[in-house]
């Protein structure tokens, strides 16, 4: 049997998310996609594979990013004739060259935290996840895909459902199965964690509660009372 991996993520104050960012998913189907996103945070455009390019009207006063599978989207102010800033509500046309598909959206600015929109298409994404889960040895992979989660990337082929249920209720804390990130040997379980005291967790506590895990990460593991944090699992799929 393997042995379960274990690890614990210890964050700067600049780098630390104690809660995660919503993450809208997009299937391929052809046509406009309308996605609600924030007006005034960066936003992020996850493809299956790099995006090859990005199309927009850039006098519409929108900022867009390409780093490998990811497109950062900002919305930029404009300066008025009284000096004034303003940041306009007005939705603005993408198309997203994730390679074999291009996407088209329609992103409508809205007063919410920064959004992650996740591009999907459903036939590739198995065969992908396949190859991702075989490219290295098994804790290698296991801490890839802890990474991924850990930065709110879709592991490459991998399928993200949101649940935002109560998972459990324990005398020092709540837990919350948020998200669910699928794939085709493995399977990413994404809880988030409310304390309801001061306490000190470790991954072990988990172990009981958990099904069949394979590697477990908590982000920090010190919390005072009415503090969140996340908790990452990796466990095989049936």
């Amino acid at each position: 049997m393997k042995k379960l991996l274990s690890l614990l993520f210890f964050l700067s104050v600049v780098l630390a998310q104690e809660k995660p960012s919503p993450v809208v998913v997009i299937e391929d189907s052809g046509g406009w996609h309308y996605v609600n996103v924030s007006l005034t945070d960066i936003n992020r455009i996850v493809c299956p594979q790099a995006i090859k390019s990005v199309v927009y009207s850039k006098e519409k006063e929108i900022s867009v990013e390409v780093q490998e599978r990811n497109a950062y989207v900002k919305f930029l102010p404009k300066v008025l004739p009284d000096g004034k800033v303003e940041l306009s509500d007005i939705p603005r046309e993408l198309y997203v060259d994730c390679g074999e598909k291009v996407f088209q959206l329609i992103l409508v600015p809205k007063r919410i935290p920064a959004v992650v929109v996740a591009l999907r298409v459903p036939h590739e994404d198995k065969e992908k996840a396949r190859q991702l889960e075989r490219s290295g040895d098994y804790d290698s992979v296991l801490l890839s895909l802890v990474k991924s989660v850990y930065m709110e990337e879709v592991p490459e082929g991998y399928e993200v459902k949101l649940i935002n249920k109560p998972y459990r209720s324990f005398e020092e804390l709540d837990m919350i199965l948020y998200r669910v990130y699928e794939g085709s040997m493995y399977s990413v379980e994404e809880y988030v964690l409310q304390a309801k005291t001061d306490l000190e967790l470790w991954e072990g506590q988990f172990i009981p509660y958990l099904k069949q895990p394979l590697a477990i990460a908590i982000v920090q593991p010190v919390l005072k009372k009415g503090q969140t944090t996340r908790l990452i699992v990796v466990r095989k799929n049936a």
